[in-house]
Formats: structure tokens, C-alpha cells, sequence
């Protein structure tokens, strides 16, 4: 949701399994096991990019580093995609910064998905030079309660600015905590105060959701 216009700005494509592995953190660390990681996340981009766009604005796609060398940036990438690097199977950040630039010569978009107080991710992004960084609900939660959060926040903002990267914060659940990230002027969020995901973006387009 864009908080300025209030406006929605775009679509994250969740991927759930099935059983005990429906829980996409246990599913994707078993896949990382048994040395499928990279197989898998090419798979769900694919089936997701196959899907379509439920509505306007950006589609934003979890991808590990591992399934980004799966992917051929000149098929998949668009203007309209933002790739969301999530936490499973990172490289060397100096390794991967050369497949996000192909990405991004095709008119693709990056973040980094779940910061949070590890400074490690932080560090990473000097390196991969992100379009978006993605703060993790754990530096959100009770923001507006905690003087502390405000203030990691405010910092964490400021760390964005220097990097040119424009930040989404994820996981709003409270007005106050809304309030919070609107003084402190961050732009974009989603959470389930704003927006709660559907089971199925062609039924759900087709019954006027987004």
C-alpha cells in the first residue's frame, strides 16, 4: 500500500506447500537440505509469473540466490517485477551483485526481504545496492508502544536514505503502529491491517479482490 495516496502499489505472490511442509520457511529449508533449493524456487517463480498479476502496480517474487542462477533474467524480467532476495541460500554478496545487475538491465526491481536487527543483511545491501529494503515485522512490533523501535527504526530509515533504497515495512497489524510509520515518513507497507492474502489471484480478480 502506497500510505501517501492510500492507494494499493502492488502484489506479493506467496507460495505455501502442502502437510508438514506447508509453512514456506520449513518448506524451502527442507528443499535446502536435500539440495533442491534452487530447483524449487525456480519453480515457484515460474508457476507464479505463469499466474499473472492479480490487479495494477508492481508483482513482487521471493527468490533465493540459489533459484536466481536457475532464472534467465532476459525471459522473466520486466519493469513491472520487483525480485525480493529472501534469506535462504545467499552467496557472497559481491558474487550475486553481477546477477542482479543482468536482472536490472531487463527493467527488473530489487529488495531485500525480512531485515531486521541482524546488521549482516544491512551490510549486504552496500554491496547488492538494492532498489527496496523490506523491514521485518520483528523491528515493527509495537513501535507504537516502545520508544526503542522508533528509534532502530529511524535508523534503519536512515541507512535506506544513504543507500538510495526506498523502504517497505512489512507486517502492519496495529492503527498505531501505522501511525508510527507514517510520522516517520516510510512509504509503503503491507500487513494484514491493510490488505489480507487471498487463496487464489484468478478467483480473487475475477470476484473484484486484489
Amino acid at each position: 500500500m502506497n500510505l501517501t495516496s492510500g492507494r494499493p502499489w502492488g502484489y506479493e505472490a506467496l507460495v505455501r506447500g502442502d502437510g508438514v511442509l506447508a509453512k514456506p520457511g520449513r518448506l524451502f529449508k527442507s528443499a535446502a537440505a536435500w539440495g533442491l533449493l534452487g530447483e524449487l524456487d525456480a519453480a515457484c517463480f515460474k508457476a507464479v509469473l505463469a499466474a499473472g498479476r492479480p490487479g495494477q502496480g508492481f508483482l513482487c517474487v521471493n527468490v533465493t540466490a540459489a533459484g536466481m542462477v536457475n532464472l534467465d533474467a532476459a525471459t522473466y524480467a520486466s519493469p513491472s517485477l520487483i525480485i525480493e532476495l529472501t534469506e535462504y541460500g545467499w552467496r557472497e554478496p559481491r558474487e550475486l551483485a553481477g546477477v542482479l545487475e543482468m536482472w536490472r538491465g531487463d527493467g527488473a526491481r530489487i529488495a531485500i526481504d525480512d531485515v531486521g536487527p541482524d546488521i549482516g543483511q544491512l551490510r549486504a545491501a552496500l554491496h547488492l545496492k538494492p532498489d527496496f529494503i523490506k523491514l521485518d515485522r520483528s523491528l515493527l512490533a509495537g513501535c507504537d508502544r516502545h520508544s526503542s523501535k522508533r528509534l532502530f527504526l529511524a535508523q534503519a530509515l536512515e541507512v535506506c536514505r544513504y543507500l538510495g533504497a526506498e523502504a517497505i515495512a512489512e507486517g502492519i497489524e496495529k492503527p498505531g503502529e501505522l501511525k508510527v510509520l507514517r510520522d516517520l515518513g516510510i512509504e509503503y507497507a503491507q500487513g494484514y491491517l491493510l490488505g489480507r492474502p487471498q487463496p487464489g489471484w484468478k478467483k480473487a480478480v475475477m470476484a473484484g479482490g486484489g
